[in-house]
């Protein structure tokens, strides 16, 4: 399988500032000193040695990751990230109006559906849109989203065809050659988590979720859900004092915690998402080390790769 992230960002999206760009400018130029300028080369080989923090930016688009393996395509959450995937998927059937697109949402927050009125392939007629939730009447949701005076252009003017799969708590939906299972998250109005077995690989999507009582006896299903996971894309918002003391029921958690479920499910790669909107580039990047800091004090840990999710950021599974 392929996973690809067009958006990182939790609650709101969150464009780098003109601040921010004026310090990753001072900091390229300043380390900049012994490199010829006029070599191309040279300089293309110095922009590429600069961490991410400095060259780039992790990215301030709403949840929105694409899975691939095939033919088969699958999109988790529609936020911001879903309108540069759609502007992408343009170049191939969906384009020709031949596009077979499922697109799975975790729940129903505004930060998981934004993207959906500015998703490309949703104005091309004879593209197939499915979209499956766990949540009754979430069509109804989808339609008032796009109705006035929020959006001036309805879910039925939009051009493709949509379908609208309703699930259940703990079924196993199978398409194409993967098998798709759902449990249902701690999170205000419910989020659900989604594992992916394409009989060589495993991912989980696990993002929205508290995890309050850290007894082994309700962590048990969630380890047992990621278990030898290849990758596990984790809701890791919050510090550790916000995640168990200031914001007690907001329903996002830690890197702390899933440091601890991905190393008792044997997860091969933790993937941090999410992302609080008021960090910036260099506080996720501090969030990442932290974390990884933090698994290595204990001998017991498993060789867990530990990964900051950003916008572009690709991994063959």
């Amino acid at each position: 399988m392929k996973l690809r992230f067009w958006g990182v960002r939790g609650s709101l999206p969150t464009p780098v500032t003109a601040a921010e760009i004026h310090d990753k400018l001072m900091l390229a130029l300043s380390g900049a000193q012994e490199i010829d300028l006029a070599d191309h080369d040279a300089l293309r080989a110095y922009v590429d040695s600069l961490s991410l923090t400095v060259r780039g930016t992790v990215g301030g688009n709403t949840p929105c990751v694409e899975l691939g393996s095939g033919k088969l395509q699958l999109i988790f959450d529609a936020g911001s990230g879903l309108r540069p995937l759609g502007e992408a998927m343009m170049s191939g059937p969906c384009g020709r109006g031949e596009g077979d697109v499922h697109l799975f949402l975790s729940h129903l927050h505004w930060d998981h559906i934004q993207g959906l009125p500015f998703f490309s392939p949703a104005y091309v007629p004879g593209n197939l849109i499915t979209i499956h939730s766990a949540h009754e009447g979430f069509e109804r949701q989808l339609v008032l989203q796009q109705s006035g005076p929020h959006c001036p252009v309805s879910l039925e003017r939009m051009g493709a065809t949509f379908r609208f799969n309703l699930l259940h708590d703990d079924e196993t939906l199978h398409l194409g050659n993967c098998e798709i299972a759902l449990i249902k998250l701690q999170h205000p109005d419910r989020s659900y988590s989604y594992r992916i077995d394409d009989g060589r690989s495993v991912v989980v999507y696990a993002t929205d979720s508290e995890y309050r009582d850290l007894n082994q006896d309700n962590l048990q299903r969630y380890v047992e859900f990621f278990r030898h996971a290849d990758a596990l894309v984790f809701d890791a918002q919050y510090s550790l004092r916000d995640a168990l003391f200031e914001k007690d029921g907001w329903g996002h958690s830690t890197a702390f915690i899933g440091v601890d479920l991905a190393n008792q499910a044997g997860v091969r790669r933790l993937i941090l998402f999410h992302h609080e909107p008021t960090y910036n580039d260099r506080a996720l990047c501090k969030l990442l080390e932290t974390a990884q800091i933090y698994k290595m004090q204990d001998p017991q840990q498993t060789r867990c790769e530990i990964l900051l999710a950003y916008e572009g950021l690709e991994l063959e599974l």
